[in-house]
Parts: C-alpha cells; structure tokens; sequence
C-alpha cells in the first residue's frame, strides 16, 4: 500500500535499480528499454502517442488533459447534474481563502499543464477543444481539426423537472442556460437555442497561449482553493473507492482509455459536494504466470489517488487510471517490482502476469490490509466491508455512465 504516486514511483525506481543482473526481474525490466518504448510507440493506440520521450519522461500530468474536461461535462449531464440520489451528510461547511491543513507541492507541480488553444482558419477564429480532435498522418505528423457540426435550428428549450434543467428536445441533452438565448414573447419569458450554422471538418492550428507580453501561459488542475469540514458525526462510514486499473493489450489507449477514471472523478465530485468521508484507490493486483514454476502466486499493490479531507485532484486521477504510458510502461515495471518485492522473482513470467479482475478478490485483499494496519481508522473502516467499492475502469461513455449510477446506488444503501 502506497501513500501517494510519488511514493509508488520511488518503490519501482528503487527496486529496479536494486535487483541482481542474473535475476528474472533484471531481465523484465532491461526488456522495458529503448527497444520496447519505440516498437511500441509506433502504434498510437498503445502509449496514446508516438512520441517517445513523452512515456520516458516523468508522468505527470495527463495525456490528454485538454480533451478530459470535455467528455466529463458530457458524462456530468448524464448523471451528477440529473442525479437525485442524497447522500449528503449535511456536515458544517466553511469556505475560506486561508490554505488550511497540509500544503502538497507533489498535488501543485501534478497539476502544472500548458494552456493549450486551437484557431481555425476557416471560422477565423478560437474554437473549443471539445470540437477538436486529432489523427496520425502517414508521416507521422499529428494532424489536429475541427470535427463536423450540423446545422442546427433556433429551437425552444423547456425547464424539465425529471432532469432538474433546461432539456432540448433536438438536442436529447440538458443544455447549460448561459447557452440559451432569453426572449420575450407577448409577456412571457422563452428560452430558444440559438441557430447554428453547418461546420465542415478542416484543419485547426494548436497552439499554447500566450500573455499580453508575448509569454506562454501556464495553468494547474490543482487550485489554491479550500473547503474546510470540521469533524463532526457522520452517519456514513469512511466510503473507499477502490478502482482495479488494467488494460488487455487491444485496448485503445487514445480513444478507450479515457473513459476509465471518468466514473472514479465524477463519483469523487459527487462525494465532495455531499460532504462524504472517503479515499479512492487504484488497485494493481497480479498473478504470476510463469509456466512449470509452482502455485501462481497473487500480489496486490494499491496506490492512494486521494486521501480523507484531502482536495480532489483530477489530473492525478486520471494518470493513475487513464495513461496509457502510465499503464504500459511504468506500470508494467510496477508489476515486476511488486512480484520481485514479495519473494517471487523466479515466478515472474516473460509476459510479465495475468491481471487479477475478481472485484471480491481485490476486495477482500484490501479489507485484509485495513485490519491489519495501525491506524485506528483503518481497523476501524475493515469492520464495515460494504462501504468498500471496487470496480474496474470503464471503456465508453455508456460504460462510465453505468458505473456512476450502480456505485452511488452501492454508497446510498451504506446509509
């Protein structure tokens, strides 16, 4: 069990420097080398990009941050903004500007990103990265455009009880009401969508902004901003999101993977805004596989995402359990660092291991870790396994939506 990410990744640097040169770990992790970073980087699908030194470089911050915010606000519309589930706990809540508690450089510098932009010569204009999307040329050139728009009419948009928001029929979605335009008609006050004219895809230049004197400009997923809750007495126990994040080798690291921490944020923001105790966790359990080397042996190694009171961070969310180059690279070294750490070197495999989905087998690892740590907490929070959630990461926007509404629906029963 891991505090945080930086711990994690000083584990797998430590152990992979230490291992003797006739081990079967030393041979995994040389196979881990520039070789293997290049043939597989070659297929975009694999890291999420074929730029190399992006997956040997220190992970940090997500691949595709920019494009995240995006699919979230449409996985939002579809559960937390309809959601009429409540679990808040109605905790005394007090807003202040005062950094309050521990002050964590590792969340900061996590956050750091360029601001990234797209302008399009055709609109001659800025345009949305949520209407942005990019392919590989055959050159291998990352070609960036502006994804087709139909046309859309100027339609009446009514407030719908059912989905608490404004729902456009046309549109089969909520639409936020600073999108809408506000009329009025012989007395009464309407709300129409705006017409939209067609769009055809062409071609939009990515570029990082820049300041009023020329400088590019930097932003952070972590803001300086806190919300303090005393403690008080919780109906709802300590909720632990446990999310199992593993990736069979077909799976699209640019256009599936993103949708794997997608139910662990928007469950985490749905946690936060009704004031619940909890921690999420990524779990990366593994069987040794090696052939004719005795009982296939199960290690589970969990990493702290985000602890109790602590301030939600979506960027480190989605590294631990949306990279592609995270899960590829570093994580494959984490695997081979775990079996070598537990007295397994000679059961390491050349494929490493078989991933562990059993949800109660994670389950019942984790609440075995609980009870025999020491913190008073901890024993405390193994006495109550149904508040402790595992589920692996989704695959499509369905999938994500599916797992929001199964967990929350999991978490409101713990009451």
């Amino acid at each position: 069990m891991f505090d945080s990410l930086i711990d994690y990744n000083r584990f797998i640097d430590e152990t992979s420097n230490a291992v003797p040169t006739n081990s079967r770990a030393r041979f995994k992790f040389n196979s881990f080398g520039g070789n293997y970073i290049t043939r597989v980087a070659a297929d975009v699908t694999k890291f999420g990009t074929t730029d190399a030194s992006l997956v040997t470089n220190k992970i940090d911050t997500y691949l595709f941050n920019n494009e995240l915010e995006g699919f979230l606000n449409t996985l939002r519309a579809r559960t937390i903004n309809v959601d009429v589930i409540d679990i808040d706990q109605q905790k005394a809540i007090k807003f202040t500007e005062q950094e309050i508690g521990v002050f964590s450089f590792d969340l900061a510098s996590l956050g750091l990103i360029p601001v990234i932009e797209f302008y399009s010569p055709v609109l001659n204009d800025l345009v949305s990265g949520n209407l942005v999307k990019s392919e590989n040329k055959s050159s291998g050139e990352l070609y960036f455009y502006h994804i087709y728009q139909p046309e859309i009419k100027k339609h009446i948009v009514k407030f719908n009880t059912n989905f608490n928001g404004y729902y456009s029929e046309l549109l089969n979605r909520v639409v936020p009401k600073e999108e809408l335009i506000e009329e009025d008609y012989n007395g009464d006050i309407v709300f129409y969508y705006p017409f939209k004219a067609e769009v055809q895809k062409h071609k939009v230049e990515k570029r990082q902004k820049v300041d009023a004197n020329g400088k590019k400009k930097f932003s952070t997923t972590w803001k300086k901003s806190f919300v303090y809750m005393p403690k008080v007495e919780k109906t709802l126990p300590r909720i632990d999101i446990i999310v199992g994040s593993s990736f069979s080798w077909d799976v699209d690291a640019k256009e599936e993977m993103i949708y794997s921490s997608m139910a662990a944020i928007t469950i985490a923001e749905k946690l936060s805004n009704s004031r619940v105790n909890y921690r999420i966790v990524a779990a990366y359990p593994v069987r040794t596989s090696r052939p004719n080397s005795g009982t296939k042996e199960e290690i589970y190694t969990f990493v702290t995402i985000k602890k109790e009171g602590e301030v939600l961070d979506k960027n480190k969310i989605a590294v631990l359990l949306s990279d592609g180059r995270q899960f590829r690279y570093q994580q494959f070294k984490g695997f081979v660092s775990a079996m070598y750490d537990a007295g397994f070197d000679d059961k390491i495999s050349d494929s490493i291991g078989s991933p562990i989905s059993d949800a109660n087998l994670i389950k019942t690892a984790y609440i075995d870790f609980l009870a025999s740590s020491d913190s008073p907490s901890d024993k405390e929070a193994a006495k109550r396994p149904e508040s402790k959630i595992v589920f692996s990461g989704a695959l499509s926007m369905q999938q994500a939506e599916d797992q929001y509404r199964d967990i929350i629906g999991q978490i409101s029963r713990v009451i």
